[in-house]
């Protein structure tokens, strides 16, 4: 059995319909870790033919509030308070957020992201504050 056929997919911790409607492709999820894809579209581009930042910041906050879903308990609720997004360089086709937690508390949480494009280039960093509650 070849090591791809053992693997478990990952699953996302939620799935707001608009992560459906970007098509974010969620790769792994697990330990305060997280990597996701954002396919390029025509109808995610800016005038220049590369990914709008807005696309980017959403990939951002998928990316680092899944890495705070996977350190709490399934059904708690996640929001984010603050979030600070540094563009580094032009996007050139499908893009990948790493998200991470950094710091874990019981009612909030740090985490940061970074995205690369198709070319492996560094194109944003991110980092937000999450305000993390238990399930009811």
């Amino acid at each position: 059995m070849s090591s791809d056929s053992k693997r478990v997919a990952a699953e996302w911790r939620s799935s707001p319909p608009f992560y459906l409607h970007l098509g974010l492709q969620l790769d792994a999820l697990a330990d305060g870790k997280s990597s996701i894809r954002l396919p390029f579209r025509k109808e995610y581009g800016n005038t220049r033919g590369e990914m709008h930042g807005g696309a980017v910041a959403a990939l951002v906050d998928a990316a680092m509030s899944q890495a705070v879903r996977s350190t709490i308990e399934l059904g708690s609720k996640v929001a984010t308070i603050t979030m600070t997004i540094n563009y580094l360089a032009p996007s050139h086709g499908d893009l990948t957020a790493k998200g991470a937690v950094v710091k874990g508390g019981r009612s909030v949480v740090f985490a940061e992201a970074e995205v690369t494009d198709e070319r492996g280039q560094a194109v944003c960093r991110g980092a937000a504050t999450y305000r993390v509650a238990p399930p009811k």
